[in-house]
């Protein structure tokens, strides 16, 4: 029965759909062979009454091929949006997709609206699969029925909405703020910071969700618009979410400020990542890589080497910086702006002498190592300036000298009512001898 519908082709030995006569065709949509209703019923030279005869037929494979088959009349399409089988109604949801730009709830064009409605009802169909596909069909179509889209970015199921809330033009700012403020779906402002452009305005109510993937992939995404104020939030916040770390380090255009904050907490790998930018001004990354000199521990060897043009020593991954985790520490509670002078004497006063060692040492952008050495060696014009240069009044230099270098009261160099015994100058000079040691 099925040679009915075909011909050979001449000279290519392929085949193709023969003309069909109404009657013809009348007696095949009744046939008891179900492949030849299927076939029928994916023809396109049919007349509308004949398939929307076939949208009733109790197989749902040529149900199916009626609801993919755009030949068929509306009221077809109306029939199926209720039919019983899932995969009825995907095809039909696929194929609505397609003749779904222009269409609006005021259609006055009798056929126009009942497609429009067909496609309503689809978005919210019960089965999740059918709103899926709905939404995958219609996820970038630019005039996509604005109140068919928003019924599906606010579908509970990530899987409908997530990717007409990434890709779709038609959600304006304000839809997307309130989707991101209500969150309907697990995952929703995860996929909105993925979308091609996103305002100033939506990365700030992102960023106020404390939602730590959508931040991160926020940070990733280059298109995205974030402010500088809000961009010094998320640095404030970073230092204990580790997958923000790449993506702050590599956003495109760092404000000098947020690039010497960043650099003070990632990784070494990252920050290897980083001073290696290309798109980074000069000043920046030589702002960066004094950080990451200084957080190594070896600022002078690795400035000298530079300087005779020898390559820089690699990083080692998985090492703590300055080979202590309590710089880690410091540099953490530094880049959260919990260390100042209260938090260092309390710290001097619990006995934790390594601890207020490294807090004064990321306070001054020194390495460790130096500041422990200067303490070491019970010097007491180098404990002073260390706290001069940490903004320590000079009666709490006192306190440094005694307790975190064990300086005899007969050696401390005492304050001068509330000033430093001796000038800014001399300061600066036992600095730069520090450095050198």
């Amino acid at each position: 029965m099925l040679s009915k519908f075909f011909r050979k082709s001449s000279g290519k030995g392929k085949t193709e759909k023969s003309a069909i006569s109404y009657d013809e065709a009348k007696s095949l949509a009744k046939d008891s062979e179900e492949d030849v209703r299927m076939e029928l019923a994916a023809r396109r030279d049919l007349a509308p009454e004949l398939l929307y005869f076939l949208a009733e037929d109790p197989s749902p494979k040529v149900r199916q091929n009626v609801a993919a088959n755009t030949a068929a009349p509306r009221h077809a399409d109306m029939l199926l949006v209720t039919d019983t089988d899932t995969k009825v109604r995907e095809s039909l949801a696929g194929k609505l997709a397609r003749l779904a730009p222009g269409l609006s709830a005021d259609e006055q064009d009798k056929l126009r609206k009942m497609a429009y409605e067909a496609l309503s009802l689809l978005a919210k169909d019960q089965a999740v699969n059918v709103r899926e596909v709905l939404s995958d069909a219609l996820k970038e179509v630019a005039d996509a029925p604005p109140d068919v889209i928003r019924r599906l970015a606010w579908d509970v199921e990530a899987a409908v909405a997530s990717p007409v809330l990434r890709f779709s033009p038609v959600l304006s700012d304000q839809d997307l703020l309130e989707i991101i403020s209500a969150r309907p779906s697990a995952g929703a402002a995860s996929a909105i910071s993925e979308r091609a452009s996103v305002s100033e305005n939506v990365s700030d109510a992102i960023i106020s969700s404390n939602d730590e993937n959508a931040i991160g992939l926020l940070l990733g995404n280059h298109s995205a618009m974030i402010r500088e104020q809000a961009l010094d939030r998320i640095i404030d916040r970073a230092v204990d979410v580790d997958i923000w770390h790449e993506p702050l380090a590599m956003r495109p255009k760092l404000p000098s400020s947020a690039a010497v904050k960043i650099a003070r907490f990632v990784a070494e790998d990252i920050l290897t990542k980083m001073v290696e930018r290309s798109d980074l001004s000069p000043d920046i990354v030589a702002s960066v890589r004094d950080v990451v000199n200084k957080r190594l521990g070896d600022a002078h060897a690795v400035k000298g080497a530079e300087s005779e043009g020898k390559k820089k020593p690699a990083v080692a991954k998985g090492v703590n910086v300055d080979d202590d985790e309590v710089f880690d520490q410091a540099s953490k509670m530094w880049a959260k702006g919990k260390i100042d002078e209260s938090t260092v004497m309390t710290t001097i006063d619990e006995g934790n002498r390594r601890l207020a060692q490294a807090m004064i040492a990321v306070m001054i952008d020194f390495p460790l190592k130096t500041v422990v050495k200067t303490c070491e060696m019970k010097s007491a014009k180098g404990c002073a300036a260390l706290a001069w240069k940490a903004g320590l009044s000079a009666k709490n230099a006192e306190i440094v000298q005694r307790k975190l270098a064990f300086i005899s009261e007969t050696d401390l160099l005492r304050a001068d009512g509330e000033d430093y015994a001796f000038s800014d100058e001399d300061m600066e000079w036992q600095l730069d001898f520090m450095q050198g040691l």
